[in-house]
């Protein structure tokens, strides 16, 4: 369950465009978020290097780093010694603890969540988007969004703070049903990086004498 909490929470970069259509939301947060809509759209790929920390009633029960590279539809995630990726066709996880690899289709509907083209198909059908204040974050203006869920699920909010001058996020707050915590606090950003397309692709070259357990 914490490892798909995660992809959800980084999915958001690509579900934004999605979310900028919703009814519910008024044309303030409409405004907002449709600037960050044209950041994202607009480049090829981008980096992200992240800090996480699990709270359980303002207990910090986990934290680490970690670093998601994107391009398009495909993803390269790794955090606490794993990785997560998806190139499109196949999503894979490999655990270093135990040098095992997991390898999935990604288009089957028991893993939509890991396939950002899938996560965004009924984006706006799912969640309410409300804009909750201005204020001031990391000696920067930033402007606070909500999305809720429009039925029970495991999260009942999801919190950015969005840069008022730039468009892009620089943080990411979720609140699941079992009082836990999660903050994502993005500490580099970079646009547009160079990445071949083999990066996203699982290659058994890369992890000598791994276990390999096909589930396609």
């Amino acid at each position: 369950m914490l490892r798909k909490k995660i992809v959800i929470i980084f999915l958001f970069f690509f579900t934004c465009s999605i979310c900028a259509q919703n009814q519910n939301a008024n044309p303030q947060v409409n405004t907002i978020i449709e600037k960050t809509v044209q950041k994202f759209n607009a480049l090829s790929s981008f980096s992200i290097d992240f800090k996480m920390i699990m709270e359980n009633n303002k207990k910090i029960i986990q934290s680490y780093t970690g670093v998601m590279l994107v391009a398009k539809d495909k993803y390269f995630l790794t955090f606490d010694d794993q990785i997560i990726a998806n190139d499109g066709t196949v999503m894979w996880n490999y655990q270093k603890s135990t040098n095992e690899a997991s390898l999935f289709d990604a288009k089957d509907d028991e893993f939509a969540i890991f396939h950002p083209a899938k996560l965004l198909k009924n984006w706006n059908k799912e969640y309410d988007v409300k804009f909750i204040r201005e204020e001031e974050f990391q000696k920067k203006q930033v402007n606070i969004v909500d999305f809720t869920p429009k039925k029970r699920a495991a999260f009942y909010k999801i919190r950015l703070y969005i840069d008022k001058n730039t468009s892009y996020i620089q943080q990411i707050m979720m609140y699941d049903t079992d009082n836990n915590t999660f903050t994502y606090s993005i500490t580099k950003f970079t646009p547009n990086v160079a990445v071949a397309g083999s990066k996203f692709t699982f290659n058994k070259k890369d992890y000598p004498n791994v276990q390999i357990n096909d589930m396609r």
